[in-house]
């Protein structure tokens, strides 16, 4: 049985992220919501990438009860770095999701179709010790009738 909408447009984003994070040299670990995740040492060189799916409010496209249903979002990324090395190594790869997540990136899942309807955009860098992180958000959209 497919999943409701709002499972598949989690799995579609994740699971690209997922691919993005084994492309990467050296691998990058990932933190998924409310999967269980060892935070790597710190260090200078230490690098991972934590997911936050953040649903915005479901519109109905017409006043009918059967009408489309637009789900909509941000999908964000953020990119932790060890301290002391600046803010290139942590924006080169907010820079590659960002070209990765591009506009018009489409994804499949369940029979949805989740596409990136804006182009993803960075934020400003934040300190968390001992870590410093950069989000990047990835706006997304959807949509589905009712069952």
């Amino acid at each position: 049985m497919a999943d409701a909408v709002e499972v598949a447009i989690g799995k579609a984003l994740l699971s690209r992220l997922a691919a993005f994070a084994a492309l990467q040299s050296p691998v990058l670990t990932v933190a998924y919501p409310n999967v269980d995740f060892i935070i790597p040492t710190p260090s200078k060189t230490a690098s991972w990438l934590r997911a936050t799916i953040m649903p915005a409010d479901t519109i109905g496209l017409s006043i009918g009860n059967t009408s489309t249903n637009q789900h909509y979002g941000l999908f964000q990324i953020d990119i932790f770095q060890g301290q002391g090395i600046g803010e290139p190594a942590p924006l080169r790869i907010a820079a590659s999701l960002i070209s990765y997540f591009a506009r018009g990136t489409s994804l499949t899942s369940d029979g949805f179709i989740i596409r990136v309807f804006k182009p993803p955009f960075r934020t400003q860098l934040i300190k968390d010790d001992p870590w410093v992180f950069i989000p990047v958000r990835v706006p997304y959209i959807a949509f589905a009738n009712p069952a």
